[in-house]
């Protein structure tokens, strides 16, 4: 139990009186300028924070998808230089397998054809090209028979 201020009086000595305070009359209220309250700084901070903490998320989201892409770019690059080295080769071959020189031996060795001594003309029943001159050598067609 705590000790009250008249229990701690000396003996014999009697404890002082209080007079009676007259009531104070109320203060107007004034409406000054004052300081921001200290919540709506914190507020401000905490929203400076949040801020600050979403751009460094987004720069570090941005800087990773643009290092996915450009892995991206060079396994594309590297693929369009293996089909176009794979095209030029291609290109090569196809060139090697129509060359004249190529196309006479084959004909020659595999096929048995021999050059012609004199080339000869066909000429068809009821044609009248006038580039047609006078061949020196001309096989007529037989005419198509109704049977």
């Amino acid at each position: 139990m705590a000790a009250l201020p008249q229990d701690l009086a000396p003996v014999g000595i009697p404890a002082p009186r209080r007079r009676p305070t007259p009531p104070t009359p109320p203060t107007p209220i004034r409406r000054a300028a004052t300081a921001p309250r200290r919540r709506r700084a914190s507020r401000y901070l905490l929203l400076m924070v949040l801020m600050t903490a979403m751009g460094v998320f987004g720069c570090v989201t941005l800087n990773a998808l643009a290092a996915e892409q450009s892995f991206a770019v060079r396994e594309l690059e590297a693929d369009v230089t293996a089909l176009t080295r794979a095209a030029d080769e291609l290109t090569v071959e196809v060139t090697r397998l129509e060359s004249p020189d190529r196309l006479h031996r084959l004909a020659t060795t595999r096929l048995g054809m021999v050059p012609a001594e004199q080339p000869a003309f066909l000429v068809m029943p009821g044609d009248a090209s006038p580039e047609v001159g006078n061949p020196s050598r001309t096989m007529a067609a037989p005419a198509p028979s109704d049977d």
